[in-house]
């Protein structure tokens, strides 16, 4: 399955549910699908993305929050699985991109999950019940509009194309993440009624 087009698919199903994306070209891409809203913090440091969502999950339950993470970077927060299984936020959703590579830097750098390590047995090792593997479009499909309304947590591993080249359908750069990061602010203090 390909990257972008698993995330134009993730962004039909999305809506406005506050969403926060590690780093890479998956960042670009969903950028370019959805655009300069607030609703998307991009391209968080690694290992950040989970854990911050998994703490806006925790203060704001009525909420629905996404992690959109890859391999790589959930790998270097593994522990944040435990986490979750522990409080078991029934509002949070965290997709992990697994292309087995740390792509951004050339198809050439293999994560671990090119070697053996299964993110979805990670996940259900931890405790965490629903969790998904999906490997073409139509899997991703049938699970993406459950996992976005329905009580988790939830965690989807997509086995997706390692692709080091960004895809010419998206050419944007997300912005500054600083700036980015007190507009998403706003947002949630907007949508907490503050």
């Amino acid at each position: 399955m390909k990257r972008p087009d698993f995330i134009e698919l993730f962004a039909r199903h999305r809506g406005d549910i506050p969403t926060i994306t590690g780093p890479g070209l998956m960042t670009r891409e969903l950028f370019a699908v959805t655009g300069d809203g607030d609703t998307v913090l991009y391209n968080m440091e690694m290992p950040y993305a989970t854990p911050m969502c998994m703490g806006l999950a925790m203060a704001r339950p009525q909420q629905r929050i996404v992690a959109l993470e890859g391999d790589g970077s959930l790998i270097m927060a593994l522990g944040v699985l435990t986490t979750i299984a522990r409080y078991h936020p029934e509002n949070l959703t965290l997709i992990v991109l697994d292309n087995e590579s740390y792509s951004t830097f050339g198809a050439d750098m293999v994560s671990a999950t090119a070697t053996g390590v299964d993110l979805a047995a990670v996940a259900r090792g931890c405790g965490i019940e629903k969790v998904v593997t999906v490997t073409t479009l139509d899997q991703a499909e049938q699970v993406m509009g459950p996992a976005l309304k329905e009580p988790g947590p939830w965690v989807i591993v997509a086995k997706v194309d390692s692709q080091s080249e960004p895809d010419p359908r998206f050419v944007r750069n997300s912005p500054d993440v600083t700036e980015q990061s007190l507009d998403f602010s706003r947002m949630l203090r907007r949508s907490n009624g503050q």
